[in-house]
């Protein structure tokens, strides 16, 4: 059953008619339909982005993984405002997203270089393969995992608090929690002194 619904009192205006006309299309698996929409609306879309993040690659990536989500859940979405304004507000959501990741990445960065009695410990490493160790790592974990592992660990949030954020059960926010750790761990063996922070 489609839970597509679409802005019923937009359609006096022509643009949100046509608009509302592709999505009934959309839930139909009609191809047509979701190319005319990518057309009509990536380019605004990615310059939208890049106005929030600056970054003309990742602006492309975002706009492209939201026509991509929007493919593959056609049947699932549920649209109460015009496609424009959902659209626009996906984009900004997913920008500052972005932005807040970044930063968290940064923070989660300073946090292991801030206190030099730690990098005493081994004296084989500089900085900047410290840092480079840690972001190696976190990419290692899959994109949720890594996102409930930052939330956990560098803002500070309880499992019951992401799982509230995120839509999961504590169970499942739990498990990413302990398969981040065992992987950060792994990847980060010559640097036995952050281990305090991955217990």
């Amino acid at each position: 059953m489609n839970r597509l619904e679409i802005d019923r009192d937009a359609n006096d205006l022509p643009h949100l008619k046509e608009d509302n006309a592709l999505l009934f299309r959309l839930t139909e698996n009609d191809k047509s339909a979701f190319d005319c929409l990518f057309t009509k609306y990536y380019s605004s879309l990615v310059v939208f982005s890049q106005k929030i993040i600056r970054e003309q690659e990742a602006a492309e990536d975002l706009v492209q993984d939201f026509f991509y989500n929007l493919w593959i859940r056609r049947n699932d979405y549920t649209i109460k405002q015009s496609f424009r304004s959902y659209a626009f507000s996906s984009i900004r959501n997913r920008s500052i997203d972005y932005l807040r990741h970044i930063d968290v990445e940064n923070k989660a960065a300073e946090y292991f270089l801030s206190d030099p009695d730690y990098l005493k410990e081994d004296t084989l490493h500089t900085e900047l393969e410290l840092k480079e160790m840690l972001e190696k790592a976190l990419d290692k974990l899959p994109e949720k995992c890594r996102k409930i592992f930052l939330l956990n660990r560098f803002e500070g949030l309880m499992a019951k608090e992401i799982a509230k954020k995120e839509s999961l059960s504590v169970r499942t926010v739990e498990k990413h929690i302990g398969k981040a750790v065992k992987i950060m761990r792994e990847e980060l063996k010559p640097f036995v002194f952050l281990f305090f922070f991955l217990r």
